[in-house]
């Protein structure tokens, strides 16, 4: 499920940190506890475990303006905006963590990002799309694959078109569909396609890795790689759902691996499998 929150403020102008991930899930965190502090703790501590992992089961996409303008983003690591109206999108597939976000809501209207306050004006639920087992997407967030290989101190990270990229990215789902199922999926590396949009990569001049900074200036700071780039997926649609609604990859519960449906290239598959459906030609959200 997933959730718009519309939040307004009432400065001429809104300034943050241009890495503000961690401060959306920190808000997140904030708004959950104050529907239940135990829930929130949990969440936060323990997660929901698989073996000796945990999995936080949501994410969230980055903080937009409304009506499509752009932050202005400064050299002193900050951005701003004159739009009085900020969205964020919240996922998950589990409907606790949605009740107590809502109930939290409701209970203070009144949040910080930061030092900067808002007022929740609206939260707004979201259809969700039609799973197929072979989807196009656009990530809102960078997709983060990390493999851990023996005799090495650190993680090393993994991008499209690396051998483990596939693999890691498919474990990394079958164990979130164990932990909200109760039950392992079977699906095999021939059932599983991850293929990233090459004319984008193309326009981008290959600079779509992207390099976020996670609690910036701070003794515990974070640097951490992923991709940005527009992809298709060919996966039985069960893992799909699961990718949509808890984030594809690693790190999700700080802000990574959140997609939406490639509307557009939904509409030119459509009308290459039906050629009297030309009027979708160019649709888009």
């Amino acid at each position: 499920m997933r959730i718009t929150l519309e939040l307004s403020h009432r400065k001429r102008t809104v300034t943050l940190p241009i890495n503000n991930s961690h401060l959306i899930s920190s808000l997140i965190y904030n708004i959950v506890d104050k529907s239940s502090s135990d829930y929130a703790e949990q969440l936060h501590e323990q997660g929901y475990r698989l073996q000796n992992r945990a999995f936080k089961l949501f994410t969230f996409s980055p903080l937009y303006p409304g009506n499509h303008h752009k932050w202005v983003i400064h050299e002193n690591g900050t951005m701003s905006t004159a739009e009085g109206l900020l969205h964020v999108t919240v996922s998950s597939p589990k409907n606790e963590f949605i009740e107590h976000l809502v109930i939290g809501l409701l209970q203070e209207p009144l949040v910080w990002i930061g030092n900067q306050r808002f007022r929740v004006e609206t939260v707004r639920k979201l259809d969700s799309p039609d799973f197929t087992d072979n989807m196009p997407f656009i990530m809102l967030s960078p997709l983060v694959c990390t493999t851990k290989r023996e005799l090495e101190q650190y993680p090393q990270y993994l991008f499209p078109g690396e051998r483990e990229f596939e693999r890691v990215l498919l474990e990394n789902l079958l164990r979130k569909y164990h932990v909200l199922h109760g039950r392992e999926f079977a699906c095999t590396s021939e059932q599983f396609s991850f293929a990233i949009d090459h004319a984008y990569v193309e326009r981008m001049n290959g600079k779509i890795q992207k390099l976020i900074t996670l609690k910036e200036g701070r003794s515990d700071e974070t640097k951490i790689k992923g991709t940005l780039a527009p992809f298709r997926l060919q996966a039985p649609r069960e893992l799909i759902e699961v990718g949509y609604e808890c984030g594809f990859g690693e790190k999700n519960s700080q802000g990574f691996g959140m997609v939406k449906v490639d509307v557009g290239h939904l509409a030119h598959d459509v009308e290459d499998e039906h050629p009297a459906k030309r009027e979708m030609q160019g649709y888009g959200e």
